[in-house]
């Protein structure tokens, strides 16, 4: 009978250390799980302790990606917020070739999780390529 390599007690969490093209969830370690019971020496069974050790750490892995994902989605609402009170000052910043651009913010535009600013003359710019923000231009000629 065959055995197939499963994840040690620490494996689970150490997928953080895989390549990207390892995207392993919880349910492949369940499976993942469920095969090595399936094909273990029925001589020497999995103990209780290390199957309690591996469906601790699926349930810490879980919990840690649910952690990550609402925390992406408060970065990216806080970015929003910070993108919409720039609309009608001026911004400095660069653009993906590096080069200087500046406008007026007229929108924010959330595309693939990055925040964009719309500046007046049609050109985009990250926000995390901000340099520089000004009062938009009627108030710096009052000033």
């Amino acid at each position: 009978m065959t055995t197939t390599p499963v994840a040690s007690s620490s494996s689970p969490l150490a997928t953080a250390a895989l390549p990207k093209g390892y995207n392993l969830n919880p349910a492949d370690f369940i499976k993942m799980m469920v095969t090595q019971l399936q094909n273990q020496d029925p001589l020497q069974p999995a103990s209780n302790e290390q199957l309690l050790s591996q469906v601790s750490q699926i349930g810490q892995l879980q919990a840690t990606t649910q952690l990550q994902s609402v925390l992406q989605g408060l970065a990216l609402q806080t970015q929003i917020g910070s993108a919409s009170s720039l609309i009608g000052k001026t911004v400095q910043g660069l653009d993906s070739n590096r080069n200087a651009i500046n406008g007026v913010v007229t929108s924010v535009q959330v595309q693939n999780n990055a925040v964009s600013l719309n500046l007046d003359n049609g050109q985009s710019l990250p926000l995390a390529q901000v340099t520089g923000i000004s009062p938009g231009p009627d108030k710096a000629a009052t000033n």
